[in-house]
This record gives structure tokens, sequence and C-alpha cells, in this order.
């Protein structure tokens, strides 16, 4: 009577969740209800059950707003506005001309080699779900892992340097509206620096965590955003400025990393790159709203592609018409300038000093167009913020987390991952705290950044190609161009991972020193640690909510719900042509095999013999646990 009254409690629990949750599929391909109550099943949703996943979020994004998502993420202008004078310091325009189309062409073979894998597997968790569906079944755990560990540790770096790059903008900002570093302005300390970082993450946090419609809005408004400030800013300084600089300075003109102790000019080029890779870093994050677009599989893909060609176009234009238009090349890197000088604020000082030329004083149009470029990374870390939140959210689903059971929390209206968005938050901010004492070991942190985006990509496009037979294509295929496009891509990424690592400034000491290497032997240490203390036992590879039984399995596995599933064969099941499986007799009473009752019932029901049913019991008293292990 115990066990039937726990059966009947099963019954009523999966009745009230109808609304929220798919009912089991077992040798069929019945519609099913999404939640909320969407409608049928379409040919997204189909294909996301056979890669054993119910549909959690809502399909409400267009291809479009997927794209524009990517697209606002890689903010071109935040980035080309802070990262102009690294470049410059590091080979001037022949690196960020010549540098910046190489890295183009490398960045172009790995989106085009992803795209086939987005196009194949589109669902949550990109690089490590990716890794798990490429590699033999023995390595899937550990790799997967791993791949998963080192991407999401890189996100909440990304996500910090996205976050206190706005805030250092904001600081120049603050400084030439105040009089300028010539004329007393107000200084920002590293404390309050931190600070302005701090607020930015509260900011973002709520506007990161609207319902999904709103967060495809605010994609597209930032991707056009991005595209229109950069046209005003062009127009603007190609009319304004009184002279131009040559095209052989534009195209040939070196500068030899002033200061920095290199004698090697290939050396100089070779540290410039890095900078020049990371703001085209990113174009996979389509893939972490991907369950919520139609159309994934080759909306996933095409999204990919155009972020880059689209971001490097609109880039490469904006770097032209800056370097065309430098005034004085003595000032972009100069400390008796009103930006006061230095790297970050090089590009702040071009537009400075184009309008004062032109009008007798610049803080007004600087200030207006560094506000721009304010305004692009605000839009851009909306889309870091959510991306990782994502990312946490979808390797908690498969308990490769610690917490994992509170991160998989979701709102109950819009369907958005509230807990793992809190502690990307407060996790990315954390990354931001050494910036008060020591700015080398920042820099370390931001390039893990893009060292731990690229790694993993090198590690994907290689198991691609390593287990080819193992690969089926999706609706977008490169056909036999797919192992040339794809190897070089992963050529490319090892090597950027390598020059991140490289110290910027000779001789090296403690102040010189590039942590990045030190700070990512951390990161995979602090992993090897967790994996065999922890998430071996939890982890065995991304984890199936709902599994489709073919006309070629053996077994009947893992129906949709809150209760796991016992691999049944299909040969001791009677035949059915239902989704509901009832656990109870005609009688009310459990059937055995060996009963003339063990029939079919109605509603497309069937019955399971009670030698199959395993213990009921554990936390989930109302559960039936049919792995075996008492886990959910």
């Amino acid at each position: 009577m115990e066990v039937e009254k726990r059966f009947g409690d099963l019954e009523m629990m999966e009745s009230q969740q109808q609304q929220q949750q798919h009912e089991a599929v077992v040798g069929s391909s019945n519609v099913a209800n999404m939640p909320g109550g969407v409608g049928p099943r379409d040919a997204d949703e189909k294909r996301l059950n056979e890669l054993g996943y119910k549909q959690e979020y809502r399909r409400l994004m267009t291809p479009f707003q997927q794209w524009a998502y990517t697209f606002s993420y890689t903010a071109p202008l935040g980035f080309i506005t802070g990262y102009y004078g690294f470049m410059y310091s590091y080979g001037g325009p022949v690196t960020i001309i010549w540098g910046y189309l190489a890295t183009t062409f490398g960045t172009l073979c790995m989106a085009f080699g992803m795209s086939e894998i987005i196009s194949a597997f589109p669902t949550l968790g990109s690089v490590y779900y990716w890794v798990a569906q490429l590699v033999p079944k023995k390595h899937v755990a550990w790799l997967s892992w791993f791949v998963g560990w080192v991407y999401l540790f890189g996100s909440f770096c990304g996500t910090a340097l996205n976050e206190y790059l706005l805030a250092q903008l904001l600081a120049t900002c603050i400084l030439l509206g105040t009089g300028g570093a010539q004329g007393n302005g107000y200084t920002l300390t590293a404390a309050q620096i931190c600070g302005v970082t701090a607020a930015l993450f509260v900011l973002h946090f709520f506007v990161s965590i609207v319902n999904t419609p709103w967060l495809g809005l605010l994609s597209t408004i930032g991707a056009w955003f991005q595209i229109l400030s950069i046209v005003v800013i062009c127009i603007t300084l190609l009319a304004i400025s009184p002279k131009y600089q040559s095209a052989k300075f534009v195209f040939t003109h070196f500068v030899k990393a002033p200061g920095n102790g290199i004698s090697s000019g290939l050396l100089v080029v070779l540290l410039g790159l890095p900078y020049a890779q990371s703001i085209l870093t990113g174009f996979e994050v389509g893939s972490h709203v991907v369950e919520e677009v139609k159309t994934a599989a080759m909306a996933g893909p095409r999204a990919m592609i155009r972020s880059v060609y689209v971001t490097a176009s609109t880039e490469f234009v904006l770097l032209l018409v800056l370097t065309f238009c430098i005034q004085n090349p003595d000032n972009v890197l100069g400390d008796n300038t009103m930006t006061g000088g230095g790297d970050a604020s090089a590009a702040s000082q071009i537009f400075y000093d184009a309008f004062h030329a032109k009008f007798g004083h610049g803080s007004g149009g600087a200030i207006a167009f560094t506000t721009f470029a304010c305004i692009s990374l605000f839009f851009g870390n909306i889309t870091n913020v959510t991306l990782t939140a994502r990312m946490a959210y979808a390797m908690a689903r498969d308990c490769a987390l610690p917490f994992h059971y509170w991160l998989v929390t979701l709102t109950q209206k819009e369907r958005i991952p509230i807990n793992a968005t809190i502690v990307t938050v407060i996790g990315s901010f954390i990354c931001t705290l050494p910036s008060l004492g020591s700015s080398v070991a920042f820099t370390a942190i931001t390039a893990m950044s893009t060292i731990t985006a690229y790694g993993p990509y090198f590690v994907i496009l290689a198991c691609r190609h390593i287990f080819d037979n193992r690969f089926k294509p999706g609706p977008f295929s490169l056909g036999k161009w797919g192992i040339w496009i794809g190897g070089w891509g992963a050529l490319w990424g090892a090597v950027m991972s390598i020059l991140f690592c490289i110290p910027p400034e000779y001789p090296v000491t403690g102040s010189t020193f590039n942590y990045a290497s030190v700070s990512m032997s951390g990161a995979i240490l602090a992993g090897v640690v967790y994996w065999f203390t922890v998430a071996r036992h939890n982890y065995k590879g991304p984890k199936r909510t709902i599994e489709l039984a073919t006309d070629s399995d053996d077994d009947v596995v893992k129906p949709n719900g809150d209760f796991g599933v016992h691999a049944l064969t299909a040969s001791k099941l009677p035949e059915v042509d239902g989704n509901h499986l009832d656990l109870k007799g005609s009688n009310g009473t459990i059937a055995n095999s060996n009963d003339a009752n063990f029939v079919k019932k109605p509603r497309n029901n069937f019955e399971v013999p009670t030698s199959e049913f395993p213990p009921l019991g554990g936390k989930h008293k109302n559960h039936l646990d049919l792995n075996g292990d008492e886990k959910v």
C-alpha cells in the first residue's frame, strides 16, 4: 500500500507539472508541451530532444536578434577605443592595419570551423558540450569538464575586463570634464575605479535578468548603436581633421614599443597581435542563447560568421580613420597631454587633438566620443553577463559545478537563470579586485579572458578533425574544405594562446613578468583538485533531461521529468503508442511480468514488471529513482 501511495503521489505530481515539462517520449514522436504552454513541438525542439534536453527556455529570439546579441557583445567602438594605444605601442600602424587583417583571417577560419559544430549541436553549453559530442566516450567526462571549467573561468575574467575597461573610460571622461591632466582635472584612484566597476555590475545584473523579448530588443538596439556610432565618429573625424597622415605612415610606420626594452621588431609585432585578437574574441557567444532562437541549426552558424566579418569590417574602417586622423603622433602615447598619456587613453587623445585642431578646444568632442565608447561597452557587457550566466547554468544542469541544484533555478515566469546570474556578477567583480594592488596582476587576469577562449577553441577544432568519423554535420557544412579551414583555425587559436603568455617588457622582473601563464596554471590546478575530489563523482558528461528511443535502440532511456530512468530493455515492455508510463496495475496494484494482467492500459499507458523497479527513497520521497542510485 505504501508503494501504491507513492506511485499515486508521483502521478499527481506529474499532472501538476505538465505545463512546465515535456512528458516522456518512448518509441514515439508525439507532440509535447513546452514550458508555459507554448504549443506543439517544432523542428528546433525536436532536435533539442534528440540531443537529450527538454525545452526550458522560450524560443522568442529571432535569428537577427541572435546575431545582434553576438555583435553587441563584440562592442567594436568600445574595444577599439580601449585597445588602440596598446596596438599602437606594439608596432604602431603596421600592427594596427596588417596585424589586424591577419587576425581577421585566422578568426574567420575558427568561426567557419566552429559554425559546423554549432549547426550539428544547437544547444547550451557551447564549447564543453561540443567536446563531449566529438570525442570517444572514454574521454567525454574529463575532457569536456576541463574545457568547460577553463572556458567558464575565462568568461568571469572577460566580464571583469569589460566592466573594468568601461570604468576606466568613464574615468577618462571625468578627467577631461574637470579640466584634463594639464588643467588639474580630477583623476579617479584605483579604489574609486573599483567602486565604479561595482556599481556597473549591479546595474548590469538588473538589466541582464529581463525576459527574452527585452533581451533581444536590447541586443538589437546595441547592435545598431555599435554601427551608427562608428559611422558618426568616422564621418566627424574625417570632416573636422585639418590634416591627414600619409598613406605611407598609415600602412608602413612602425613603433617599436617605446620604453619596453624590446630590440626585436618581430617580437614587438607578436606582442601586438594579441591585442588585435582580443577585439575579435567572442564570435561564438550566440551559442549561449541558441535554445532561445528559432531555426537554431542555421541561425547559430550564420550569427557566428556574420559577427566576425561585420565586426572586422566596422573595426577596420574605424582603425583606418583613427590612424589617418592622427594630428600629432607624439601625443598618441605621450604623457604631456590632456588625457594624461598611457595606452588606455590613446584613442581619446586622438579625438581631443582633432577637435582641438579644428575648434581650439577638444574636451567636449573627446568626452562625447569616449562616452559613445562607454555606451558600446555597456551594451557589450549585457551580453557578457547573460552568456556567462547561461554557461554556468548549462554546466550546473549537468551536475558539473558546485551547488548545481541551486544554480539551475529559473524564474517562474520568464525562465531566467537568476542564481547563475548572481554568481556571475559577484564572481566577475572579484576578478577585478587585483587592480587595487597591482596593475600587472589585473593584466594577467584580462589576458586570461582571451587565452581561456582560444584554448577551448583549439581543443574543439582539433577534436573535430582528429575524430572526424564521429562527426555528423548539421544543415550547415563546409564539406571537404572543413578539415583545412578548421585545421588552420585550430592552429591560429593555439598560437594566440601562446603569444598572450609572452612578457610584454624586458628585462623580465617581478613587476614586468606576464602572470597569465601563472594564472592559467592556477586555474588548471584548482580544476584538477576539484575534479578528483568532487566533480568526477557527479559529472559523467552532459546530462540528458529527455531522451528518445529509436528503432535501433535496445534500451528505453530517461523519459523527461524530475525522476531518472533505468535502462529498461525494450524487449521486456509491450508495444505502446503513447507517451505515459503507468506504474500501477489495472486493479490499483503493482503488476507482475508473469501475471496475465501485464497488458496495455487505457490512455496509451503500459505497465512495468515489479522486477524492474528500483527502490524508492532518498531525499526525493515522491520521486521514482530509476537510475538505481537515488540521484535525480
